[in-house]
């Protein structure tokens, strides 16, 4: 068959795209290569703006983002300054450039904003960090007053031109010269006895397919099989097929599954990744945690990450649901090992954390074929962190825990661990030649339990700040003249939400009769916001603030608050960033997990932390 010019001049273009042309090299206009960036370079990415973007640093021959965990002005001032700017118009927190992805080199990153390079600063170290990419801090800089128009650059896009071309190829099949056949069977069985098994096929162009090396579109194969193990996949194949042609596809919770799976199988990265992503959206929808628990274990099948750390991250934020849930007896060890390595484990406390231990291994015991090993057992209480168990709790677990006999010896070993917790200062324990850096049984998970959170439902935060009266009409008063004068009725000042309790400054014994009084705040209007005498960025804005500010030198308090989506699974969580954290309303692409309605309930948390 003939093959129209445009299409021919489509695949041409395609070819110069995606082909290798062997192992010549061009060099436009015998122009030097640019030397590669220097150690501790930075740059803005993410914006089309030149003066804005997130912020990335070159570190031992890679480009990696940095944390927005202590980002401010005086940081921004650095990179801008840095990068031949005037100076910093604001910082810009986590997600306001998009993630980046590789390394995250700097973490709490602390500039007096005096360096002359953002390495300069203070921060942990080297990629030492408990961030993720959705915390990617960003700049926004003061653009030069002279820069000109030679200085833009402009963006030459045809490529939806392309695209479409590329679509009407594959609606015409003309030229196509390789079959792909897909086979699913039905479960229903014929008269012979086997299996029934529907077929579809599919004509495609080899020179396309080449870009992706699952389909093994090579010139001494014409045609592939693949199975579909889910019968609702079939009619979806045709869509993914275009999808290689066009890079265009509607996805939607019915086919999301089906796009991901066939993404997986032929190598399409982006696609798998995408679809990952709407895989999150979904994972609220099922309170028996089956589908979490079935994502997380086909993500590990397929090796995407992306969806394994969503499936990981929304069971760690709900894991008191998951784990009075009828599926927790089906978590695998594996999916057990990721939760309870995780610091973002939400729990009332860590004692908690160790029962639902017990009452899996339990559960899993009284299932044919599935108990147990005691090495297994054994790997899985090293998880638990028992410095952070109160010392009374720690005391009464020899006679509490159900896996105590068993591994007697090990319970002694974590209790003394723990006991020493909560009695030593913690510079004796970290001078100890037994103590590691890493060590995380001294990091606090996310605990709700008394006295650390207070919880406000929306019924307390919304449509509460009623007006305070100061005088409710004018009157009459005499004047130092002894003229009698009116004087109007001063205006009407608003009230924050505003609630107190108390915490020790942190969770060992040795801080017992040591008090911080926590006030928060919630601000709904910008009038509540002038009355308290407080600048607030966005609506409605969260305050915690803690008095005395500065109880203990080594201790430090990385609060977060907690959304409820109405009560049933926790959606969303900010870090407290100069004692404020905003909530996001209007538009759930904002928050982690969507939440029809933004029905919340707040949970403040106070998570003490040694340095």
């Amino acid at each position: 068959m003939q093959i129209h010019g445009t299409m021919l001049s489509a695949l041409w273009l395609l070819l110069l795209h995606v082909s290798p042309l062997g192992s010549m090299k061009f060099n436009l206009f015998n122009r030097k290569f640019a030397p590669p960036p220097q150690e501790g370079a930075v740059r803005l990415v993410g914006s089309q703006t030149q003066s804005e973007g997130r912020v990335e640093m070159y570190h031992n021959g890679e480009w990696g983002t940095v944390c927005d965990d202590g980002w401010d002005l005086a940081d921004a001032q650095v990179v801008c300054r840095q990068l031949h700017f005037q100076g910093a118009v604001s910082s810009a927190a986590g997600g306001t450039f998009g993630e980046g992805s590789g390394n995250i080199w700097l973490d709490d990153t602390k500039c007096t904003g005096t360096e002359s390079s953002l390495s300069s600063c203070s921060f942990k170290g080297w990629g030492i960090t408990d961030c993720s990419h959705k915390e990617d801090a960003g700049v926004i800089c003061v653009a030069h007053p002279n820069m000109t128009i030679y200085d833009a650059n402009y963006s030459l896009d045809h490529s939806l031109e392309l695209s479409e071309e590329l679509g009407q190829l594959f609606d015409s099949q003309e030229g196509c010269d390789f079959l792909i056949r897909a086979h699913t069977y039905t479960g229903n069985r014929q008269n012979n006895g086997l299996l029934e098994m529907v077929s579809t096929t599919v004509c495609s162009h080899r020179m396309i397919l080449r870009q992706f090396p699952g389909f093994n579109a090579s010139t001494e194969v014409e045609e592939i099989s693949i199975n579909l193990t889910q019968l609702h996949c079939q009619p979806h194949l045709t869509s993914f097929i275009r999808y290689v042609y066009t890079r265009k596809l509607d996805v939607n919770k019915n086919n999301a599954e089906c796009f991901h799976q066939m993404a997986s199988h032929f190598g399409a990265k982006k696609l798998m990744e995408e679809t990952g992503r709407l895989f999150t959206r979904l994972l609220p929808v099922d309170a028996t945690f089956y589908t979490q628990v079935s994502f997380y274990e086909y993500s590990v099948e397929t090796g995407d990450r992306v969806l394994q750390e969503n499936c990981l991250q929304y069971m760690a934020w709900n894991y008191q649901n998951l784990s009075t849930s009828p599926t927790w007896s089906s978590v695998s060890v594996k999916l057990l090992e990721d939760l309870l390595s995780r610091s973002d484990l939400v729990v009332p406390g860590e004692t908690f954390v160790l029962q639902s231990l017990e009452n899996w291994i339990s559960q899993m015991s009284h299932l044919s074929n599935q108990s147990t090993s005691k090495e297994c057992q054994a790997s899985l209480l090293g998880r638990i962190r028992f410095p952070m168990i109160p010392a009374v709790e720690l005391f009464e677990l020899q006679s509490t825990s159900a896996l105590y006999t068993a591994h007697r010896d090990l319970f002694r070993d974590k209790m003394l661990k723990g006991f020493q917790a909560n009695v030593l200062p913690f510079s004796i324990l970290k001078n100890s030649s037994s103590f590691q850096e890493d060590d995380q049984d001294y990091q606090p998970r996310i605990y709700t339990g008394q006295p650390w959170s207070l919880a406000l439902n929306s019924s307390e935060v919304k449509d509460k700040s009623s007006p305070i009266p100061i005088r409710l009409d004018g009157y009459m008063r005499r004047n130092r003249y002894g003229y009698m004068e009116y004087v109007t009725a001063k205006p009407y000042t608003e009230k924050c939400i505003s609630k107190l309790f108390s915490t020790p400054v942190h969770n060992s014994a040795a801080f017992t009769d040591k008090k911080v009084q926590w006030e928060v705040n919630v601000f709904n209007k910008e009038s509540e916001c002038s009355s308290g005498g407080v600048r607030c960025y966005s609506l409605p804005a969260t305050r915690m603030q803690g008095t005395p500010s500065q109880s203990q030198s080594n201790v430090r308090f990385s609060n977060q608050l907690l959304l409820s989506c109405q009560g049933r699974f926790i959606c969303h969580i900010i870090d407290f960033k100069d004692d404020f954290a905003y909530v996001p309303v209007g538009d759930s692409k904002n928050l982690t997990y969507p939440c029809p309605d933004d029905n919340y309930i707040y949970h403040f948390v106070v998570r003490p932390e040694y340095i």
